[in-house]
């Protein structure tokens, strides 16, 4: 059993197929819940006019305030719990309706600081952009209204997050990120994806380390480790469905595994949560 994964049209319960991009204006923000374990196969940006609250993003807490931007890539974890007075806008979008579509947005890989707290004068920026995207109806036009909002967004977070942009904007890495997202849950050797990017494990290990102070072995471990933390919490599969699903053919091992960076078992994860 796997999660199913939700487009935008099933968020909003719209009748007809499959959506590449909506915006909404939320005064208050109350989306609809959906009973269902879920993940979602598109983008978000999560603009935060006025408000409070907690906004938890793969098991992290990250607090609610005005003038921020949340960040959600397909396939994140997430919920939220807000003031009844919280006003903002929700985009969404899939990966066909970037026009960028090749490195990795510096907040939308994995890992990366899924906020960014703006003064006063980028938000009233931003919020006009996404106002004249609200009334544009030309889809070629908004997606080039689309990639200039995350080029703003990409240059404020720089000043805040510069190593997390020199990652994305890397390479070797980015392409190293994509292979894994792809194919973390067959392959978990270094090896693997340094024979795909043609160059040897231990250079692999070097420039992400360099680049982001941490090696590729360790992004692998870290994607493991959430994904298994999304499926504890997020389905009802047992703990050897999970460590199949991710490629572990011993269950026990996939116990120690887990336990040896998150001093939990895996079951002791899901009752905890």
């Amino acid at each position: 059993m796997s999660l199913p994964v939700f487009g935008i049209e099933k968020i909003f319960n719209l009748p007809y197929k499959k959506e590449d991009f909506k915006i909404v204006y939320h005064a208050p923000i109350n989306m609809t819940v959906i009973p269902e374990a879920h993940k979602h196969d598109f983008f978000m940006l999560l603009v935060i006019g006025q408000g409070s609250g907690v906004h938890t993003i793969d098991f992290n807490d990250y607090k609610v305030s005005p003038r921020t931007v949340f960040f959600l890539a397909p396939g994140q974890a997430h919920h939220w719990q807000l003031s009844k007075n919280t006003s903002g806008y929700q985009v969404m979008f899939s990966a066909e309706f970037m026009l960028q579509k090749g490195p990795l947005w510096p907040f939308f890989t994995p890992a990366s600081k899924p906020l960014l707290k703006l003064d006063q004068a980028q938000y009233d920026q931003l919020f006009q952009e996404l106002q004249l995207m609200e009334k544009e109806t030309t889809a070629a036009i908004t997606q080039h209204r689309l990639q200039i909002i995350l080029l703003l967004l990409q240059r404020w977070y720089a000043a805040i997050h510069p190593e997390e942009v020199a990652a994305a904007g890397n390479h070797l890495i980015n392409r190293f990120l994509l292979l894994l997202e792809k194919h973390y849950a067959q392959y978990h050797e270094v090896a693997y994806y340094a024979a795909k990017l043609h160059v040897t494990a231990s250079y692999l290990n070097q420039v992400c380390k360099k680049e982001t102070g941490k090696t590729a072995g360790t992004y692998i471990r870290e994607r493991l480790l959430l994904e298994a933390k999304r499926m504890l919490t997020l389905t009802d599969m047992d703990i050897k469905e999970i460590a199949f699903t991710l490629g572990f053919n011993d269950t026990s091992y996939f116990s120690r595994f887990f336990r040896k960076y998150t001093s939990l078992t895996p079951m002791d994860f899901r009752r905890q949560l």
